[in-house]
């Protein structure tokens, strides 16, 4: 790697610190997995997280779960997009366009304000989405699923 990317990688993570919310109170944050409360939702490993956000079928008790993309926090999202699909929001778009265009079923659906997503979640339990712990806490009809990671 060379050293500007060195240089803009180190400055991308502490600005993540430096940035976030839990920073100022220097409480850590959880990046955590969520569903509507109506929904009987069991943990779920790493690789059907990953292969839902990327559009493919998972099921649980033949039932379908479907992810909702939460693009209203950048700093959630971002760091959801390293840890567990692993790759930049650029190349996440791409790949997801690619697969629309090679097998025609739809995009992976988005949320653009943290309303809309608790409004998609809590209409169909199918969905799932990633978010903030004391967020998902705040709202009565989500039910958090498992933590995802944790800041430290």
């Amino acid at each position: 790697m060379s050293s500007h990317r060195l240089l803009l990688s180190g400055l991308f993570w502490l600005s993540l610190s430096l940035l976030t919310p839990a920073a100022a109170t220097a409480e850590p944050r959880d990046l955590v997995l969520v569903g509507a409360a109506s929904a009987n939702h069991s943990s779920l490993s790493r690789l059907e997280v990953r292969k839902i956000f990327l559009g493919y079928p998972v099921t649980r008790n033949g039932k379908p779960i479907y992810a909702v993309r939460n693009k209203s926090d950048l700093i959630s999202y971002q760091i959801f997009l390293q840890k567990f699909i692993h790759l930049s929001a650029k190349n996440y778009e791409r790949r997801l366009l690619s697969k629309t265009f090679r097998t025609g079923t739809p995009k992976v659906s988005a949320a653009s304000s943290l309303l809309d997503l608790k409004t998609a979640l809590a209409n169909d339990p199918a969905n799932i989405s990633i978010m903030w712990r004391d967020e998902a806490a705040a709202s009565n009809n989500l039910r958090i699923i498992q933590t995802l990671w944790t800041q430290h």
